[in-house]
């Protein structure tokens, strides 16, 4: 038995084409979402190279806050790595201002 009485029916998923079913793709997002956070990934590299040379706790701390943002919005694996390096960055720069006196805040 069929309770549909007229009317319209409407598409729940949109992915899927409504002339033969198949799967559909939608380029025009694909490619936003790949270009989408191009700042945060140029940003934690320069931040990791100058946590090595400048105030490594502030520099440190700001490269693995973009490999978070590189993690949540790009590349699980990109921003994974960055925020590694960001670590390593941080304890190594620590480590060299450690060894000349007096710089660790310069």
């Amino acid at each position: 038995m069929n309770d549909f009485q007229g009317g319209s029916l409407e598409a729940i998923n949109t992915h899927v084409c409504q002339d033969c079913g198949r799967l559909t793709l939608k380029h025009g997002e694909a490619e936003s979402n790949k270009k989408q956070g191009i700042l945060f990934p140029i940003l934690g590299w320069t931040f990791f190279v100058l946590s090595l040379i400048f105030i490594p706790i502030l520099f440190g701390a700001a490269a693995f806050l973009m490999g978070f943002f590189t993690f949540h919005d790009r590349s699980k694996a990109h921003g994974a790595v960055l925020m590694m390096f960001a670590s390593v960055g941080l304890i190594l720069g620590s480590l060299f201002s450690i060894m000349v006196p007096g710089t660790m805040f310069f």
